[in-house]
């Protein structure tokens, strides 16, 4: 669809905006149309907040703003699960909104999700991820605030509507240095940010992170004792649990509005104690908790699939803890071959030393050495004749990456089903 920032600016003008999810994409939304000049009217979500707000605007349940809000208003739909997304385009289609007039889906505003890695070095080897590979981890950095600085000062002139980034990719964000002044460079650019972190560090770099306040905080979690470390290599269950109340410590004492989300690994062998109290602990320190599939990531996979190299072996040995072995990971992606790839649209992906990647899921191809002296246009003209996606959509690599899983109970027992 696509609309200029100016259209959309005289479209919403003397009306009242609402944006559907208070996820990373809509909390940006919220920003940036409050930076255009445009009144907020609130969040439209039916997740419960300390009363009832979030950066400075009310949260409204769907059935009371579809009730009594949505004359004259102009609703921005910032949901990611598809099935969520599907039904608040028919909510609005059923209060009379019109697409393009008076709602709009994310992907009409921006087509684009940035990634800015400020760190490019971890404190873990995990086992399903590059970094477990000595060379890859051996070769990495941070990148400077200044760089930071200038990196996302070009993207919010490139990319329209920008209002959100993701502050990872390979490293463990909280060992930068700066990362304080980073997140004051994002919040002062208007635009919100998503950080991960392992949480196997000093409780001071976590102190330090949340004073500065980002808007979310993922920290990935895979079970508990020697099921967490073995995962975690090179981290300990003890001081992962100790910095989880750490944090739930530093967001209270800071007032912090930072939003915490626990990603669940699932793997063979912690899917029944291990996950009942990483959930209970998340529901004791008010954190969300969300079961995922643990995976590989699929660059050495792919490296596999495309020129035969060799799996590494922290990556074999993850194969044998994985709920659905890589082979089977492999079918299912093969056989989803035809569906779209979920990364596309995370672009452009800078790294800590500002070249830009294909892919946030691979470290290779490199498109630019340099972000900072390549047009967005040149990198997707670039990205486009390339033809690595191709070959990558070829044999259904681009489905290889879905972490996406049902659980249901089968005879007291948790199972889980694809998709």
């Amino acid at each position: 669809m696509g609309i200029t920032t100016e259209a959309f600016t005289q479209l919403a003008s003397g009306r009242k905006l609402y944006v559907l999810s208070t996820n990373l994409e809509g909390v940006g939304y919220v920003k940036l149309f409050k930076q255009m000049g445009l009144t907020v009217g609130g969040f439209i979500d039916s997740r419960e907040y300390k009363d009832n707000r979030k950066c400075g605007v009310p949260i409204i349940p769907p059935d009371e703003f579809f009730g009594s809000h949505s004359q004259d208003a102009v609703v921005v739909i910032a949901a990611k699960h598809r099935q969520t997304r599907k039904w608040a385009i028919e909510r609005c289609k059923d209060a009379g909104l019109q697409r393009g007039e008076s709602f709009f889906v994310s992907s009409d505003l921006c087509d684009c999700y940035p990634t800015i890695e400020i760190a490019g070095k971890c404190n873990l080897r995990c086992i399903t991820c590059n970094l477990a590979v000595p060379e890859v981890y051996e070769s990495g950095g941070f990148m400077s605030a200044a760089d930071y600085r200038a990196v996302l000062t070009k993207m919010k002139k490139e990319v329209p509507f920008f209002s959100s980034v993701y502050l990872y990719a390979w490293g463990e964000p909280l060992l930068n240095k700066e990362i304080a002044e980073i997140i004051g460079i994002t919040s002062e650019l208007g635009i919100a940010c998503e950080i991960s972190t392992n949480l196997v560090v000093s409780p001071r770099l976590v102190e330090r992170a949340i004073k500065a306040n980002p808007d979310f905080l993922v920290v990935p979690c895979s079970g508990t004792e020697e099921r967490f470390e073995i995962a975690r290599t090179g981290g300990k269950w003890n001081v992962f649990k100790e910095n989880l109340y750490h944090l739930r410590k530093y967001l209270d004492e800071y007032k912090a509005e930072t939003m915490v989300r626990i990603h669940y690994h699932m793997y063979n062998n912690n899917m029944e104690e291990d996950f009942d109290i990483v959930s209970g602990l998340c529901k004791e320190l008010g954190f969300q908790f969300l079961p995922i599939l643990a995976q590989i990531f699929p660059e050495y996979v792919l490296r596999n699939v495309l020129y035969k190299e060799p799996i590494p072996e922290p990556m074999q040995k993850a194969n044998s803890l994985l709920y659905f072995p890589m082979e089977d990971q492999l079918a299912y992606a093969k056989a989803n071959k035809h569906k779209f790839c979920f990364m596309i649209k995370i672009f452009p992906v800078v790294r800590w030393d500002r070249s830009v990647v294909h892919c946030s899921n691979l470290s290779f191809p490199t498109l630019s050495r340099d972000y900072l002296h390549t047009s967005l246009s040149d990198l997707l003209v670039i990205r486009e004749q390339n033809q690595f996606c191709s070959k990558c959509q070829e044999h259904g690599m681009h489905r290889f990456f879905d972490v996406a899983a049902t659980l249901k109970t089968v005879d007291g027992k948790r199972i889980i089903e694809r998709g």
